[in-house]
């Protein structure tokens, strides 16, 4: 089997099997997403994270962003606010 036709049929299968981010915030402090697609806004006040249904915008101070991957992201700092929105275009 070709490797490209094996690839899109996998990529077909996870679209398939993750419908949802999941978000967990421990006090406001912590910020784990799984599931996020990529980042639109990133500096230590703001952070805009486009998930997979839509958009993510985590207000605070000293934020900082680790561990981005196509797994998910962790977002350290003081959480004051977070606030969904509609998808961003690409």
């Amino acid at each position: 089997m070709n490797i490209n036709k094996l690839a899109g049929k996998f990529d077909k299968l996870k679209a398939g099997f993750y419908k949802h981010s999941y978000i967990q915030l421990t006090d406001n402090s912590e910020l784990v997403i799984d599931r996020c697609e990529r980042f639109l806004t990133y500096d230590e006040n703001i952070i805009k994270l486009d998930l997979l249904n839509n958009s993510l915008v985590i207000i605070g101070t000293a934020l900082i962003m680790r561990n981005f991957n196509n797994d998910g992201v962790i977002i350290k700092g003081n959480i004051r606010s977070i606030e969904f929105g509609e998808k961003a275009e690409v």
